[in-house]
């Protein structure tokens, strides 16, 4: 099994999208059936599913996961954590898919009328402390224990170093993309992230990309 960095994993992201030419998109559509897939295959209470999504592309996940779960015709709330107006383009493009499927997006919801959370607030790209108010939000959730599958990595947690920036998400699974997280695996990390589910979305490495963790049996 190979392990990688969050920096090791941006290098193969850009890799794909920027040389071999791989749309965006397509990686996020990839990346919200396979947590799809995660979901279906396990015994989670799908009564009213709420979505975290962030303003970076694995918030573009969450949105796209939050349409395929409406789609299927199931109860599931959208909210988004930050001001939307500072997201990333991929997310705009989501919701402007997301408002032709009718999905309309929640101001607030209750995190105790949810059965299962998606955590898509950050991926693999946080490198700084959460700011204050996600930090007693993410505890607030963590208070009432709901079922969590995080999407590449739980929020709060360094996909590197496995420590945690500030506080962090607990999960019940994690479905990371492409290769295991380093930070999934060690410190606080390895225990938050529950079980880890590695998909296959169609990243690309490049060749003469060198590990810094040798590769496990």
């Amino acid at each position: 099994m190979q392990l990688v960095t969050a920096a090791e994993m941006q290098k193969i992201d850009n890799y794909t999208v920027e040389t071999i030419g791989m749309p965006q998109d397509v990686l996020i559509e990839r990346a919200a059936m396979a947590v799809l897939d995660v979901i279906g295959a396990g015994h989670f209470n799908l009564d009213h599913i709420l979505v975290l999504a962030g303003l970076g592309n694995n918030g573009a996940d969450g949105v796209a996961i939050a349409r395929l779960l409406y789609a299927q015709g199931f109860n599931v709330s959208l909210q988004f954590v930050g001001n939307v107006a500072r997201a990333k383009d991929a997310v705009h493009r989501q919701l402007a898919i997301i408002e032709k499927y009718g999905l309309v997006r929640a101001e607030k919801s209750d995190f105790n009328q949810a059965t299962l959370i998606i955590d898509a607030i950050f991926g693999t790209g946080l490198n700084n402390i959460l700011p204050e108010g996600l930090q007693k939000m993410i505890k607030a959730a963590n208070h009432i224990e709901k079922t969590v599958i995080a999407v590449d990595t739980p929020t709060g947690i360094d996909a590197s170093t496995g420590e945690v920036r500030g506080a962090a998400l607990k999960a019940h699974t994690t479905v990371t993309f492409g290769y295991n997280k380093l930070g999934l695996t060690q410190k606080v990390g390895g225990h938050l992230s529950g079980q880890v589910v590695v998909k296959d979305i169609g990243l690309l490495t490049p060749p003469d990309m060198t590990f810094s963790v040798p590769e496990r049996p």
